[in-house]
């Protein structure tokens, strides 16, 4: 799923004002800070999402053949390799 910026800074902003008045962290440095950081992570983690996509997308270009002939389900087929890809990777979706 693909957020936006405007989306990533709220919730980031959201997730650093509720850690914090839960009483759940103490910050050392302003909290705009922790945001900033907080939405580096989600971006990154979307970036590496969105390049696990396309590395499944060219291994079912490379077996296109082979999943018409089965008749199998391409989104089913997908979401297993994207999977398992992950998993190889350390990538937790």
């Amino acid at each position: 799923m693909r957020l936006s910026k405007d989306m990533i800074k709220y919730l980031s902003d959201a997730i650093a004002v509720n850690l914090e008045t839960r009483g759940l962290v103490e910050y050392e440095v302003p909290r705009e800070a922790i945001s900033a950081k907080i939405a580096e992570v989600i971006t990154a983690d979307m970036l590496a999402e969105e390049k696990l996509n396309k590395d499944v997308e060219k291994i079912l270009v490379a077996h296109e053949a082979e999943i018409a002939k089965e008749n199998m389900d391409y989104r089913k087929v997908f979401e297993l390799t994207k999977q398992k890809l992950a998993k190889d990777r350390g990538i937790v979706l």
